[in-house]
């Protein structure tokens, strides 16, 4: 096999005798200014990496929220605050580490839940508070670049979306806070934040949830659903009424709240103070309590004790950590209280191991790997767990 030939290397002339030696460091100068001029070069395209970087992050897209607003958001979004209790608990599974602070901070008791660094964060107040109750400079200072609300609304409540966000300069979204559409809620809020695929890992979750409930609750006959009441507060004299977001997990398991708008005394946003002569006028078939009502005391007080859902041990008390289940506020924490209060109120029907659903749970939404201990702690109830058909 033939070598092949080296390439000839050109000879590098020889300078010439005699010449000048000022033209040899005039050669050089020349050099180094070539040298000082590709050094400046460097160091302008160091300087644009920044300039490109700035540029990318003032990009938008044009997004559109659960009311049919069109917002302009920055393409990517590293900062985000809460409008709400419910956006607080939407938000944190999605984008724990984009949050710059709560409306409503979790109380203590979420610290066996959630990560301190994430509770240490600033309480900023809700948007829709009282103008005392709204850290406005907070807010600003926080520097977010979306504000997220998760609820209902109407064509007053866009109006004031709007105004927010013109009066703070910062983009405002709203996402449907409606129980049966939390799937497609996560899938839009994950999209908003550059989250697609934990949004569709949360929003099937959702879905999946859903689905198996209603499939569940559409084979109890009408004449074999229950009414409920719902109580809240140190008398378990608060409550929520039918049709409310508030009372959507007992509307999906086929349950009839019996407290309405004209049993209420006093009216509150979704629910107000029932007298407890209604309660016994009504005398509903089970009863719920809030975490920090009179669930573990009801059977000593005469008046409840007359009750038949008390005589029958038919009334429970729904577990609150780091968030009540059933509604308060009315966010994610409802997709395991819906599937809690099935199992409770038609165990024949619901018959789900809630141990393993309660860990599941927590992993997706709280980042929290519960024992089965702590689990069925969260689902002890203050009674017997009977039948509420006995």
């Amino acid at each position: 096999m033939p070598i092949p030939s080296r390439p000839s290397i050109p000879s590098i002339p020889s300078r010439p005798r005699g010449k000048p030696a000022f033209d040899v460091l005039r050669r050089l100068l020349a050099l180094m200014a070539v040298a000082v001029l590709a050094l400046a070069g460097c160091a302008h395209s160091t300087t644009a990496g920044p300039e490109t970087s700035a540029s990318a992050e003032s990009a938008t897209v044009s997004f559109t929220d659960s009311t049919g607003r069109q917002v302009e958001l920055p393409q990517e979004i590293t900062r985000v605050a809460s409008a709400g209790p419910p956006a607080d608990i939407m938000l944190f599974p999605v984008a724990a580490e984009q949050m710059v602070g709560w409306s409503n901070k979790p109380d203590d008791s979420a610290a066996k839940y959630i990560d301190q660094k994430y509770l240490d964060l600033p309480e900023l107040g809700k948007i829709d508070a009282a103008p005392a109750d709204f850290a406005r400079e907070a807010v600003l200072a926080s520097d977010p670049q979306v504000i997220v609300d998760v609820g209902q609304w109407d064509e007053e409540y866009k109006g004031k979306l709007d105004s927010l966000q013109e009066d703070l300069g910062i983009p405002v979204i709203l996402i449907d806070g409606a129980l049966d559409a939390s799937g497609d809620a996560f899938r839009l809020l994950g999209q908003a934040l550059g989250k697609t695929d934990l949004g569709e890992q949360l929003g099937a979750y959702a879905d999946g949830v859903i689905s198996d409930v209603q499939t569940r609750t559409a084979t109890i006959a009408q004449d074999k659903r229950l009414s409920v009441y719902y109580g809240e507060g140190k008398d378990g004299l608060n409550t929520i009424i039918a049709g409310s977001i508030h009372a959507q997990v007992f509307d999906m398991v086929g349950a009839e709240l019996i407290a309405g708008k004209d049993s209420l005394q006093e009216e509150k946003r979704g629910g107000g103070t029932v007298s407890l002569e209604t309660v016994l006028d009504k005398n509903p078939d089970a009863i719920v309590f809030g975490p920090d009502s009179i669930g573990k005391t009801a059977a000593e007080d005469a008046s409840w004790a007359s009750l038949d859902a008390v005589k029958g041990k038919r009334y429970y008390t729904v577990a609150g950590e780091p968030y009540n289940w059933i509604g308060r506020p009315p966010g994610p924490n409802r997709l395991l209280g819906v599937q809690w209060l099935g199992s409770v109120l038609y165990p024949e029907t619901f018959t789900y191991d809630m141990v393993a659903r309660t860990k599941e749970f927590y992993s997706l939404f709280y980042r929290c790997d519960l024992t089965d201990g702590e689990a069925g702690g969260l689902l002890a109830q203050p009674r017997s767990s009977s039948s509420a058909h006995g």
